[in-house]
């Protein structure tokens, strides 16, 4: 089974063209190719078939940066966890350069790969895995989870937690049934990269290609 057709810049209806023009012009552009790009990464193709949705991911994915109430350490480790657990094994790989830069130990990715138990750097950490462990099987939280999870990370955390959750098992769907693949062209500055899943600016590539 291939992956969805690729839609080009031409003959787009006017809600593809807004999404294209986030993720082409935007912060995203250094890395969807810029303005001159042809295509768009897999994922990103996927959503322009229903591009008001797109849109939504977009604006969920940058709020979820620009907050706080939950530390990227342990934002990457949900990613990485949702990933693992949905095998969206490609959305995993590309996650681990930005769990690495947020100090999550090569240990743990490893383990979280293979859905062993992970050797914790913190309490804070054991809590994040168990939590989407449990949201993922059960569609809710143990209470003992639940509290320690209000305990560590305040009510806006938790909330902040299923927001990502969210966000990723929604990727991880698209990964599988777009059969998303990362393009053997893709090239990106990967310092920008790191800053930009961290939350941080990213100024726009001077030359996009």
């Amino acid at each position: 089974m291939t992956g969805f057709p690729h839609v080009t810049s031409e003959g787009l209806d006017p809600a593809q063209r807004k999404l294209w023009d986030e993720l082409t012009l935007g912060p995203r552009g250094f890395y969807t190719g810029g303005p001159q790009t042809k295509r768009l990464p897999d994922l990103y193709n996927a959503w322009m078939q229903f591009p008001e949705f797109g849109q939504l991911m977009l604006r969920l994915g940058d709020d979820i940066r620009a907050r706080k109430d939950l530390p990227g350490r342990l934002r990457e480790v949900i990613v990485l966890v949702v990933s693992a657990r949905l095998g969206a094994m490609v959305e995993f790989d590309f996650h681990v350069p930005f769990a690495r830069n947020e100090g999550i130990s090569q240990e743990l990715i490893d383990a979280v790969r293979a859905g062993a138990t992970p050797p914790f750097a913190d309490e804070a950490e054991r809590a994040v895995h168990d939590a989407c462990v449990q949201l993922l099987g059960t569609a809710t939280l143990e209470p003992a989870t639940r509290d320690r999870l209000v305990e560590l990370i305040g009510y806006p955390g938790l909330v902040e937690l299923m927001a990502t959750a969210m966000l990723y098992v929604i990727t991880a769907w698209t990964t599988n049934v777009a059969r998303v693949k990362l393009a053997e062209d893709f090239s990106a500055d990967p310092d920008k990269l790191k800053d930009f899943f961290a939350g941080k600016p990213v100024a726009p590539s001077e030359s996009p290609a």
